[in-house]
């Protein structure tokens, strides 16, 4: 009964993964939490995920990632590709992903899309080239890089941690090397020479303002306004890209679809359009914007107000709830102007709208407040200009970061015991105050993992693993082991586009080693194999963060990851598959 059991458990698991209904990391703990209800586990088995060196290494390099950014070595990344892109697309497409897989490569991928994506899309103004052409190359950059050592992402980590609990030695720091470069470089011709011709230029008339076109929110008439008693088809506001989909007047709301109804004193409107007009607009008629009306703050004087744009992170905590339910503005001390969502038109009142991944919010506050918003919750789209970083701690960052890739890479230190040692470096040493220290790691992911660790175990103690693997050998095994770890390569690149690709490795990897028994050959190539095809999820934009983040900005759809991102797959393919036996013999 154990393991029907165990995989009903997993099959419920997958369900809710994709259905997306249960946050993932809490998905993480229902499976912990059921594991430990059937008795397939022990306690200490159940809860053996939080002290995984996996786990750990994984904290430590959000807290390292968080300090490369706070130090300004990223902003100096920025501004040097900055200075090597020219105005060439293709040009631009090889500059941006040879810079992020860089960057990926020792710090986490979310990270460092999201440090570059300002810098993405202000290049894409430049350049008069619609950031859609250019984002989904900066994503996918970043899974590339991130496959090239060991602490790029956390499939790498994951399957040298659950290698070396099997007894096999675990990899090198710089063993991923070979393969990584192999698929930076095969991904980016691909990009450069197929890939962006496959990605459609989607929002090109708004490269010049960047602001997403439909923007909701809410205009006052003041009581002197020159617009008293005018008809809304005399504004001319359409011909600037303004709709006004409603007039709220005291408890009524007027729609008047053919603008014949007339203003009034304290009427507000519900217009929709591009940012930049709005404000214009604004300013041209002496009109108000509801929230600030209605929201006051006690800014110091000397305060510089700056208006930015925030996207929604993945899996932020805001998801679902309104900026009334979060008391927005008196919590963080700035003032929600207006909000765009991806392919909607909003209605209703502004601290009513339910929040949803991927919606643009336009803020207005001090540059301090803006800076302190939660970085877990929002990527501010102009971040650098808000913070001041420590640029003077830059060589401390910098001889850290070394220090910790040394130990490793020389086998001094287990990978996890130097992360942990360089995090608390970096605190001690001021490049990160230890607020920020715990802001920067995401917990979501730290209970996710923890939480699926322990499948990775059951699937091993139950039998399972070597059952599946038993299926497997039986079916493809009589043609030798590359047809087997075509199959598992295959399969794992898969279930990585649902699945989060941390989850697919723990799940994944007991099979490999056991794939690897029943055939009587090496492990290591088919662990490789299960760790490249787990950061291969290029097709759709919930299968990793870094896709899902340029999701809103670059104005996609669900197809255009399928257009580009199959063919990624299949260059993935192909490497793994070429490299992988001879790198790492059978």
């Amino acid at each position: 009964m154990a393991i029907p059991t165990l995989l009903t458990i997993l099959a419920v698991a997958l369900v809710l993964f994709i259905s997306e209904r249960v946050r993932a990391d809490l998905v993480a703990m229902l499976v912990l939490v059921a594991l430990a209800l059937t008795g397939l586990l022990s306690a200490q088995e159940v809860f053996s995920g939080f002290s995984s060196p996996a786990v750990i290494t994984v904290g430590a390099m959000f807290v390292m990632s968080a300090a490369a950014t706070r130090t300004g070595i990223a902003a100096y990344l920025g501004r040097l590709l900055k200075a090597l892109a020219g105005g060439r697309e293709w040009a631009l497409v090889f500059v941006i992903m040879l810079a992020v897989a860089t960057i990926s490569a020792f710090i986490n991928n979310v990270g460092a899309v999201a440090l570059l994506l300002p810098v993405v899309m202000e290049l894409g103004r430049q350049s008069k080239i619609s950031p859609s052409k250019l984002l989904i190359p900066l994503a996918y950059g970043s899974m590339l890089g991130g496959v090239c050592t060991l602490i790029g992402t956390p499939p790498n980590i994951l399957v040298s941690t659950i290698g070396t609990q099997h007894g096999l030695r675990p990899f090198g720091l710089f063993e991923f090397a070979p393969i990584g470069v192999a698929l930076v470089g095969a991904g980016v011709l691909y990009m450069m020479l197929i890939g962006r011709h496959l990605i459609p230029a989607r929002r090109t008339e708004e490269i010049v303002d960047s602001m997403p076109k439909h923007y909701l929110t809410e205009l006052v008439i003041p009581k002197d306004s020159q617009l008293i008693t005018k008809r809304l088809h005399e504004l001319g506001w359409r011909e600037r890209g303004i709709e006004i989909l409603s007039i709220r007047r005291g408890p009524r709301e007027i729609f008047d679809i053919w603008g014949w109804a007339s203003l009034q004193a304290n009427d507000v409107l519900v217009v929709t359009g591009k940012a930049e007009e709005i404000l214009k607009l604004k300013d041209e008629l002496g009109l108000e914007i509801r929230p600030e009306v209605e929201y006051t703050h006690p800014w110091h004087p000397s305060d510089t107000i700056q208006r930015v744009e925030a996207t929604l992170a993945p899996n932020a905590s805001f998801i679902g709830r309104t900026l009334a339910e979060l008391d927005f503005h008196n919590r963080y001390g700035v003032t929600v102007l207006a909000i765009a969502r991806h392919g909607a038109l909003l209605r209703g009142q502004l601290a009513q709208i339910p929040l949803q991944f991927g919606d643009t919010l336009l803020l207005q506050g001090p540059e301090h407040r803006l800076a302190q918003i939660p970085k877990e919750n929002f990527i501010l789209m102009s971040p650098l200009a808000l913070q001041a970083l420590r640029t003077d701690k830059a060589p401390i960052a910098l001889m850290i970061f070394a220090g910790v890739l040394v130990l490793a890479a020389l086998g001094v230190m287990h990978i996890s015991i130097a992360g942990v040692l360089g995090a608390v470096l970096m605190v001690l040493t001021r490049c990160l105050t230890s607020e920020e220290a715990y802001e920067s790691i995401d917990w979501k992911v730290i209970f996710l993992l923890a939480g699926m660790i322990p499948a990775g175990i059951a699937l091993e103690k139950t039998g399972a693993a070597q059952l599946l693997a038993e299926f497997i050998v039986k079916g493809i095994g009589p043609l030798g082991p590359l047809f087997v770890l075509g199959a598992l390569l295959a399969c794992t690149s898969l279930i990585t586009e649902v699945l989060s690709n941390a989850a697919t490795a723990v799940l994944v990897t007991p099979l490999a080693i056991s794939l690897a028994a029943q055939l009587g050959v090496s492990p290591y190539p088919f662990l490789m194999g299960v760790a490249v095809a787990a950061s291969s999820s290029f097709m759709t934009p919930i299968s990793h963060q870094s896709n899902a983040i340029v999701f809103g900005p670059g104005g996609y759809r669900f197809s255009d990851y399928v257009r580009a991102g199959l063919g990624m797959n299949i260059i993935a393919w192909l490497v793994a598959m070429l490299l992988i036996p001879r790198l790492w013999p059978f």
